[in-house]
């Protein structure tokens, strides 16, 4: 880069991170969109979680119809706007669904379908790429005589993005608190 001045230095940083956001300019791309779907293993190598969770009266049956209710995620779970399955399936590992946040969108792919016990799935698209992977790891499991919800998602930030999201860590976890007792609240209005 030839000296353009103190703020080249600035304007490449910012250009590189639009290309990443926007997907770049490259012409004829298959997908831009597309990432690496993770598995399990990679939960404990991710460099970014969010976690929440909430305990109810609700049976484990009940929390995990209301996860299972995937057009009314966006009543419960924060930042999602809209959830639509992609496909016949609307259960079961392998299925697709197709999920809404502001500015974004997001391809699913699941990982885990267990009633009662556990609901995870990983990324196959984000646009725009503020994320590399993502995956999303549900746990419900009896605690005496109430169900304990335990969320968590696992994140790959692109580098522009992890600087912000190490800032709001803490209020994303209280984020994903509320959205559990929400779920929660749900699941004994069943």
């Amino acid at each position: 880069m030839p000296n353009e001045g103190p703020l080249a230095h600035i304007r490449h940083s910012l250009e590189e991170a639009l290309a990443l956001i926007t997907g770049g300019h490259e012409e004829g791309a298959v997908d831009r969109w597309a990432v690496e779907p993770k598995d399990f293993e990679w939960m404990a190598r991710a460099p970014y979680s969010v976690t929440g969770s909430a305990t109810t009266t609700a049976s484990l049956e009940a929390v995990f119809a209301v996860l299972a209710d995937h057009e009314r995620w966006p009543e419960w779970f924060p930042l999602i706007t809209k959830t639509v399955v992609v496909g016949p399936a609307r259960e079961g590992v392998g299925m697709r669904r197709e999920t809404s946040i502001p500015g974004g969108h997001l391809d699913e792919l699941f990982l885990a379908w267990d009633p009662g016990k556990r609901l995870a799935f990983t990324c196959t698209a984000i646009k725009p790429r503020i994320w590399h992977a993502l995956l999303d790891d549900c746990h419900i499991e009896r605690v005496g005589d109430r169900t304990h919800i335990t969320y968590a998602t696992y994140l790959d930030p692109a580098p522009p993005v992890l600087p912000i999201m190490k800032l709001l860590k803490g209020h994303l976890n209280e984020q994903f608190d509320k959205g559990m007792r929400t779920l929660a609240a749900l699941a004994e209005a069943r």
